[in-house]
């Protein structure tokens, strides 16, 4: 154990280490159905409780765990079964499947509270496309480990990858949006700030709490990577490269996803050899998951089902003609939640809709 960890619990509550690399070497010793939970533990408690055991305990209470912030402290340094001096101890602080149920209350809090008030994820057949995508890339086994999904605005990538990292958290999973302009500073900051790097640091510091958090078993998926290319870089694109040794020294899974005139314009590229390595490490061009350029009839009919929509299949054409305008699906979700609350405790019918849109 580093001297740093040893430290009374008043000067630990300050300075608690909560970045990727620090909490996965300490639960390294921990049982295998307590690792990944204190991980998520250690990431809710640096970005929802502001680094505050306090906030931790009271969130804790309000939930019947009656835990102390000694208990936290120690569960977070690494100590749960352990002593002062860093030595294993057959009686933990607290028992095993006690500690797991507390961590896994707190966890189902969050996703509700989290979810309370937004619109709700439908896992459409294209939905549920993408994420047997991503989990085909991610396969242990997989030799191309790199995953290309193209599609435009509107076509539901956003909120499925969300989504599929909300499942896959406690840093198993990270999203990034790419920067506005192809700063590879701003990139790497971006990304080093999911695994707990704070802002200020400096530039190996960031690096290193990415290369540090980042395995096999990782996946980091880069949203609208058309704002990363730089014509005046030619082949020298910083933050592709960047990706590319990356994925190449720790295996990590790299999904992209990009737009349909950013995926033409890669296979223009591939005449000069410098993208053609990306879409060879993704499969191939027939490994590039290239969703619809408007969501099909299934995806509309199984969104509109979710908000409870009365006779929903008799009115598909309808709604099929609302995903084809500017916006797509965007433009369907709107209409459905704005139709709900004008809906109240009513059921909800095409005339809401209607009405919610302007057109009765």
């Amino acid at each position: 154990m580093n001297q740093s960890d040893v430290k009374t619990i008043g000067e630990e509550s300050n300075a608690l280490r909560l970045d990727m690399p620090t909490i996965t070497d300490r639960v390294r010793q921990y049982p295998d159905e307590l690792k990944e939970l204190v991980c998520w533990l250690a990431t809710y408690v640096r970005e929802e409780c502001a680094r505050d055991l306090d906030i931790l305990c009271d969130t804790a209470r309000k939930l019947g765990i009656q835990f102390d912030k000694t208990t936290w402290s120690k569960v977070l340094r690494g100590r749960w079964n352990r002593d002062a001096e860093g030595n294993a101890t057959d009686n933990p602080i607290v028992a095993l499947t006690k500690l797991v149920k507390a961590i896994e209350h707190l966890r189902r809090d969050f996703a509700l509270r989290e979810a309370a008030g937004k619109v709700p994820f439908v896992m459409t057949p294209t939905a549920e496309m993408m994420f047997n995508f991503v989990d085909k890339k991610r396969a242990p086994d997989r030799v191309n480990k790199f995953g290309m999904i193209v599609g435009n605005t509107g076509t539901q990538k956003t909120a499925t990858l969300k989504e599929y990292c909300r499942r896959n958290n406690h840093g198993t999973c990270v999203r990034v949006e790419a920067p506005e302009t192809a700063s590879h500073t701003q990139f790497i900051t971006d990304l080093a700030e999911k695994y707990g790097c704070t802002r200020q640091a400096n530039w190996d510091r960031k690096r290193n709490t990415i290369r540090q958090s980042v395995n096999e078993r990782r996946t980091i998926i880069v949203e609208n990577v058309q704002r990363l290319y730089d014509e005046r870089q030619g082949n020298n694109q910083k933050v592709f490269s960047y990706l590319q040794k990356l994925q190449d020294d720790t295996d990590c899974t790299v999904i992209l996803t990009l737009t349909p005139v950013f995926e033409r314009k890669l296979r223009e590229k591939i005449a000069n050899g410098y993208f053609e390595q990306f879409i060879g490490r993704s499969g191939g061009e027939r490994d590039i998951l290239v969703l619809e350029e408007y969501p099909g009839d299934e995806d509309v009919l199984a969104i509109a089902k979710s908000f409870g929509l009365a006779d929903a299949t008799k009115h598909l054409p309808e709604l099929a003609k609302i995903v084809r305008e500017s916006g797509r699906v965007r433009v369907l979700f709107e209409a459905l939640q704005e139709a709900k609350v004008q809906a109240g405790k009513r059921e909800l019918t095409i005339n809401h809709i209607r009405a919610a849109r302007g057109e009765d």
